[in-house]
């Protein structure tokens, strides 16, 4: 084509150049909360729409004008200005979570770039091939992460190697905990009243991965450290066990089973079969499990009782638990907590102070007591002294009070069915209290896969019989959930983000109030742009 021959046209090339890297750099973002899991990342390409929309559809545009009024060379110059605009727009995007710029990060960005940028040639077989290019980001970022994978592989093993080699030398007592909802406050509790037996060494917020532990151990576990509490996540069968296989826990929680991730697991039966493989490995090297009576009624469970009756340990309100939960009375925003052990009835029953919100932290709170009596019978006995000064969890049913203004409850980082109507019925507690009105900010619930509706429609009826008004984040996910609200009982209102759910808040609300932002984790990882 004789059009190649003009400067315009290398105009648009660099353009389009300059436009894939921004776009490189946004798509890595959602590539990255993935976990570099290309077959997870697939999926959120299309459920967060990341194909390009705009460049493709101002390219259409301008090919359109083309045809009609003949716009000549100066196609490629509008083009190019087209590129230009579209790529400072979205440099300016913002994200929750951050990318972050490791050296794994580094090497695929370099390689995808590299890959779109040998993209570029197919102009000279056909101008039209932009399209292609355009749409083939996600591709060559999946592409250069396969490439990469032996000598990432070899990075993580020599990173894991050395943690391990640590964890070896420095001989922490190492307690693992998982569960469907529940692990990290159990985490945060345990970690606190378990500080009075000697230093507690744990990984910080929901750092619940191989890699992640790895770093942490690697780069902060210290040799004064007698205690090591590893949170442990879970994706399907396997992943405890690979866990536990790094870690080596003498000691495990489960703190739930439940319906959270149903997305990745497919049933509850198989996310029991899942979390039991912590129970496993820890009885089978002789160490002590502790986990909610109420899980027995999952086979992987109960026939883990039947084998190690001596090393389980079950906490519920039921006289056949093995730790009864006899009181637990919220008294001034602090839980009153009386804890007896039935395997030796005349001792006195551990009574605590939890400074927590939430009826889900009086099972939270009794399986870290419960364990840390196993670990430690005579630390048991300094719980009190130390229980009522826990910290709360950030983005945990946090409170968050100003001068003149509503209080906030931030559980941001919840996102299961149990923790949602505890954190809605402290919501009306607090509200009662004040006098003022219980206010809901959700964007619903993340990773229910086919329980999505039927879970969203009973959060919703709940909510109806609590709140005074709910505002529904990005409503077009859970319809089943706006469906059940009784708008006779409850102002409702729809917002497309966080921000502009805020900007409501700040316009309804008074000092008298109380506001709960109840989970951002799908506007985390449903965070959709218009590419």
């Amino acid at each position: 084509m004789s059009i190649l021959n003009h400067l315009p046209f290398f105009v648009f090339v660099v353009a389009l150049a300059g436009f894939g890297m921004v776009r490189i750099n946004t798509v890595l973002t959602y590539f990255q909360q993935e976990e570099y899991d290309s077959s997870r990342f697939l999926g959120a390409v299309f459920r967060v729409r990341l194909f390009d929309v705009l460049a493709t559809l101002g390219l259409i545009g301008l090919l359109i004008m083309q045809a009609v009024v003949g716009l000549g060379v100066y196609f490629w110059l509008a083009a190019a200005a087209l590129l230009a605009g579209l790529a400072l727009r979205e440099r300016g995007y913002s994200f929750k979570k951050k990318l972050v710029v490791t050296q794994r990060l580094k090497r695929i960005r370099w390689l995808s770039r590299g890959f779109f940028l040998l993209s570029l040639v197919l102009l000279w077989i056909h101008p039209y091939s932009v399209f292609i290019i355009l749409q083939a980001v996600p591709l060559w970022i999946m592409l250069a992460n396969r490439l990469l994978r032996p000598f990432q592989e070899k990075v993580n093993q020599g990173f894991i190697d050395q943690a391990v080699d640590k964890l070896k030398r420095f001989e922490p007592v190492t307690i693992g905990i998982t569960g469907s909802f529940g692990k990290t406050t159990t985490k945060h509790i345990f970690a606190e009243v378990l500080e009075s037996a000697g230093p507690v060494f744990y990984s910080p917020g929901s750092i619940n991965t191989v890699l992640g532990l790895t770093r942490n151990i690697r780069e902060k576990l210290q040799r004064g450290h007698k205690y090591f509490i590893a949170e442990m996540g879970a994706y399907g069968i396997g992943s405890i066990k690979r866990l536990c296989d790094f870690a080596d826990p003498g000691y495990g929680i489960v703190t739930a089973i439940g319906n959270a991730h149903t997305e990745r697991f497919g049933d509850i039966a198989t996310i029991a079969k899942a979390k039991s493989e912590l129970i496993e490995h820890v009885c089978a090297r002789g160490g002590m499990a502790v986990y909610p009576h109420e899980i027995l009624e999952h086979k992987p469970f109960a026939d883990l009782q039947s084998q190690y009756p001596d090393l389980i340990r079950t906490v519920g309100e039921t006289e056949a638990a093995d730790f009864q939960i006899i009181h637990a009375e919220l008294e001034d925003s602090n839980w009153s907590i009386a804890l007896q052990n039935n395997r030796t009835p005349n001792e006195p029953p551990i009574t605590y102070t939890l400074p927590l919100l939430g009826d889900h932290n009086i099972l939270n709170s009794a399986l870290a007591v419960a364990m840390t009596y196993l670990i430690s019978p005579v630390t048991a006995t300094r719980i009190p002294a130390f229980s009522k000064d826990v910290e709360q969890v950030q983005h945990r049913l946090q409170k968050v009070e100003a001068p003149g203004q509503p209080l906030v409850l931030d559980d941001a980082y919840n996102s299961n069915e149990v923790g949602f109507k505890n954190a809605v019925t402290v919501l009306n507690k607090l509200a009662k209290q004040r006098g003022g009105k219980a206010i809901l900010v959700t964007p619903g619930v993340a990773e229910m896969g086919l329980e999505h509706d039927r879970v969203h429609g009973r959060l919703g009826e709940h909510a109806s019989t609590l709140c005074d008004t709910i505002i529904a984040v990005n409503p077009d996910r859970i319809d089943a959930f706006t469906a059940a609200l009784d708008t006779s009982k409850v102002a409702y209102h729809a917002r497309n983000s966080f921000a502009e759910a805020r900007k409501l808040v700040s316009e309804i609300s008074n000092e008298n109030d109380v506001v709960l932002y109840e989970n951002d984790l799908p506007d985390l990882l449903e965070e959709t742009r218009l590419l």
